[in-house]
């Protein structure tokens, strides 16, 4: 492994992966028992490397649903349905098998055998007369039917599944996913998604349907003694030498732990670097960091209201004590009473988040964009 993969911007596999022992070892606990998990935290924390992770050591079958471009009950269905039959092949066996089986089980699916290259593929059929709600439970009830006979267990990711909460009303979805799932042993469901309020809503809204159907994971960033241990062994093997301490506070300073920040970070320091970085060093890194991501951000920032643009200026720039104030409303010159809705409206949106001590921004670059 070259150094600087230690801090992938994506995925992290092998020695990239940077602790979460405790969130690993809860994850493998609830998909090994059937149990459903809400795995909450915002963009960019490293949900599918922790997932991927535990079902990895856990070496149970498993596939992976995007809802991301899902625009329709009938994608969502098709997305599920296709998963399934995907998860069945993994964690079943041999498909041409599986026909009788289905049929005995399934009510609204009906079982066909295609040929591939070298081998027989399953596909699902869908009776005319049925709706995607109908055929999503059928679904995911068949698959968990099937796993009790064969007495294997097997674990679907449902990513990005915000969307289905967006593009379902009339809670038609929801309500057949957690028909199924409330009748599930064998089959273990994952539900994660960039958006941490609207995930949220759908699970805690005692008026959802998917109201306590799961135990629910939250990542937070990981700490600066597990970042010490990781990063000193990157630069160990970069450069022979661990970092001087005030490089690797700085580090963390301007990063503020944030995972896929600090990795950024990182990477432009050890590909940049032919001998141990300097303070300088990183200052220089994080600008070039900055630049690049200036773009998409200040987009962003400018397709927010004006009090919402002027309470992010004001934490970037004084942080966030008595944010609810007069004194600070009359700084960034703004009513006291449009605050909270302003502050509310950024939790919700993944700008800000709430700590015990006050508020953080999530992004810790508006930090550097939107200085004064």
């Amino acid at each position: 492994m070259k150094p600087r993969y230690f801090f992938p911007l994506g995925k992290a596999y092998g020695e990239a992966f940077c602790n979460r022992v405790e969130e690993t070892k809860q994850l493998i606990g609830h998909v090994n028992n059937g149990k459903h998990t809400l795995l909450v935290a915002p963009r960019r924390y490293g949900k599918s490397s922790l997932c991927e992770r535990a079902f990895e050591l856990s070496n149970l079958p498993w596939t992976k649903l995007d809802f991301h471009l899902a625009v329709s009950e009938k994608e969502a269905e098709r997305i599920i349905i296709n998963g399934v039959t995907n998860l069945i092949g993994k964690s079943i066996g041999s498909v041409e098998k599986l026909a009788h089986f289905i049929k005995k089980y399934a009510k609204k699916l009906k079982p066909k055998l295609g040929v591939g290259v070298d081998k027989f593929y399953l596909e699902l059929e869908i009776a005319s007369d049925s709706n995607p709600s109908e055929n999503i439970a059928d679904a995911i009830l068949l698959l968990e039917k099937l796993l009790c006979e064969k007495k294997k267990q097997a674990v679907l990711l449902l990513d990005e599944f915000q969307e289905i909460g967006e593009l379902d009303k009339g809670r038609g979805l929801e309500g057949a996913i957690r028909h199924a799932a409330q009748e599930t042993q064998n089959l273990s469901i994952i539900f994660c998604g960039s958006n941490p309020h609207l995930l949220k809503n759908m699970f805690e809204d005692e008026r959802r349907p998917l109201y306590k159907l799961c135990r629910k994971l939250i990542l937070g960033r990981i700490s600066e003694k597990d970042y010490l241990i990781h990063i000193n062994k990157a630069a160990k093997a970069m450069w022979g030498k661990e970092l001087d301490d005030d490089v690797f506070e700085r580090i963390i300073s301007v990063s503020e732990r944030h995972p896929y920040y600090l990795n950024y970070l990182c990477d432009e320091l050890w590909s940049k670097n032919d001998g141990l970085p300097s303070v300088e060093d990183v200052d220089k890194a994080w600008s070039m960091v900055a630049d690049e991501e200036q773009s998409d951000l200040l987009k962003d920032f400018f397709a927010l209201s004006e009090n919402q643009r002027k309470l992010l200026i004001h934490i970037a720039n004084c942080g966030s004590e008595n944010m609810h104030s007069n004194e600070v409303a009359k700084k960034m010159d703004m009513p006291v009473s449009s605050v909270p809705s302003a502050l509310t409206a950024l939790i919700e949106q993944d700008y800000v988040e709430k700590l015990k001590t006050g508020y953080r921004l999530i992004v810790p670059v508006y930090k550097t964009l939107l200085k004064i």
